[in-house]
């Protein structure tokens, strides 16, 4: 039997019997309609993908159920974020017709933009109850790095790839951000698309602990299957003598990364959840998960993430203070168990295993300080040929930028990162302002918008750690516009309530 017919079995089983544990949970989340659509649209597309033996029959097929059921979702985010994990992001050209290389590149990401959320933006631009563009401050500083990135993409004098970029960016970016931001106008909308992402990266979570104990990355082989290199999102990966997993999103820091944004929305969905039992499963999984992922840059950022939640609710520095003695414990328990020594090792700072990948990335910055000294306020295109920077190269023959806001600065100069840095720091400030006033209209909420909040603070440091590469910018762009929507959704409550007295 092929590897990857032997991995199909195993990912249904998988996938079949979680979505038959949680579907009660789920159920007090969205309704059971909607589950069971969202469901049959996840096995359909693994099973496209593990089954076509190509990848455009496999992107034709997808595509084509996408646009048969999006008309059925009142909350496109929720179907979008829960089948953004179906597939691994495998590259398909568009053919030049002769006249150039390649018109653009497809993959899975973008082919869920263009057929479920290009429509949606189309018909929420006729729309005059939309929110105009501007009308958050967040607003300005995407377009502002949007603006940006596309008179950059210019630079290297290649018009053709200059204008395949500024449709790529465009799509990337600002589609899913403004799709988030305009098409989610209340609670509900809110939760779905959190639920969407939860229960996605849930499977994720469970196909990293699976790949992490059996040492079998289950989509490796499909990419063969597909006719593509097997190997184009790097080989087997081990630390302390166990695979650092992948699922489908290419590389097990992203995977790290997927999973505490997940558990950050987790902390709020949990409250709607009637049963401690689910509560705990919940985040026993998604916990399962990052640290099945073996990778330190997330760990880290789990931490920020729960304390980044406990600091700005009720009894923050009690509670605080509580999360710090829990992790002290832990980390004695750890010290004293069989095999906690193992888990020590892998720790930042205080581990010694991999202690390769710290100093690379403290060298990293030290390289490329001078060559954004000398490119200081738009960076440069061939920033790699830098000498500074040539040291860096690995025994692969690649420079590897583990650090977005040095990729930023590289690229795009200070005025790049300057825009880059105002998206989140505006953003957080945002929900920060709005969670506060969200505690006179209903606690919940407020919990809402400290779950967003320390998602948003959990992204800012871990993008620190890793290249804005894979799903990472994929996930980001989409919850920096439901925040956005957020912050719109207390506003025009705050409104009606305000209105109330003149119409009595």
């Amino acid at each position: 039997m092929a590897e990857h017919v032997r991995a199909l079995i195993v990912l249904m089983a998988l996938s079949l019997v979680f979505f038959q544990v949680v579907r009660g949970a789920v159920s007090q989340l969205i309704p059971e309609a909607t589950f069971r659509r969202w469901r049959n649209l996840w096995v359909a597309a693994t099973l496209a993908l593990f089954l076509s033996n190509s990848v455009w029959v496999c992107i034709l097929v997808t595509g084509a159920l996408l646009l048969l059921y999006r008309r059925r979702e009142e909350h496109v985010m929720g179907l979008y974020f829960f089948l953004l994990f179906v597939s691994p992001p495998v590259p398909a050209e568009i053919p030049g017709l002769g006249i150039i290389d390649h018109l653009w590149v497809l993959d899975h990401y973008r082919l869920l933009g263009v057929t479920l959320l290009l429509p949606v933006a189309f018909a929420l631009f006729q729309r005059a109850s939309t929110p105009r563009v501007g009308s958050s401050p967040v607003d300005w500083w995407v377009l502002g790095y949007l603006a940006l990135m596309s008179l950059l993409a210019f630079r290297p004098g290649n018009v053709t790839s200059g204008l395949r970029t500024v449709l790529s960016l465009w799509i990337d970016i600002f589609l899913p951000y403004y799709v988030a931001s305009r098409s989610i106008r209340n609670e509900e909308g809110l939760r779905h698309a959190m639920t969407g992402f939860v229960v996605a990266s849930m499977i994720l979570s469970l196909v990293a602990i699976f790949e992490m104990l059996r040492g079998w990355k289950l989509y490796s082989a499909v990419l063969g299957a597909l006719g593509v290199n097997e190997w184009m999102f790097g080989g087997y990966l081990m630390r302390s003598g166990f695979l650092r997993p992948n699922a489908t999103v290419g590389n097990s820091i992203v995977l790290g990364y997927v999973l505490v944004v997940a558990l950050g929305f987790f902390l709020y969905l949990k409250e709607l959840l009637s049963s401690p039992l689910h509560r705990f499963l919940g985040l026993a999984l998604l916990a399962g998960g990052i640290v099945a992922s073996l990778s330190r840059g997330p760990w880290v950022g789990s931490l920020l993430l729960v304390a980044s939640f406990i600091a700005i609710g009720p009894k923050a520095v009690k509670r605080v203070g509580g999360l710090g003695l829990g992790v002290v414990a832990a980390f004695l328990l750890m010290s004293l168990i069989p095999g906690g020594q193992l888990f020590i090792d892998m720790l930042p700072v205080i581990g010694t295993a991999d202690q390769g990948n710290v100093e690379y990335r403290a060298n990293l910055i030290t390289s490329a300080l001078p060559v954004i000294e000398r490119h200081l306020m738009l960076g440069s295109f061939d920033f790699l040929s830098a000498p500074e920077l040539q040291v860096m190269m690995q025994g692969e023959k690649i420079i590897d930028v583990v650090n977005s806001y040095i990729g930023v600065a590289l690229y795009s100069g200070m005025i790049g990162l300057v825009l880059f840095l105002g998206i989140f720091l505006s953003t957080l400030l945002q929900i920060r302002k709005h969670a506060r006033v969200a505690r006179q209209l209903e606690p919940r909420v407020s919990v809402m918008g400290r779950s967003l909040f320390a998602a948003v603070s959990a992204t800012m440091f871990i993008i620190y750690t890793v290249s804005s590469i894979i799903a990472i910018p994929v996930v980001y762009w989409p919850l920096l516009g439901i925040c956005v929507a957020y912050t719109g959704t207390i506003r025009d409550q705050m409104r009606k309530l305000a209105e109330l007295p003149q119409k009595a």
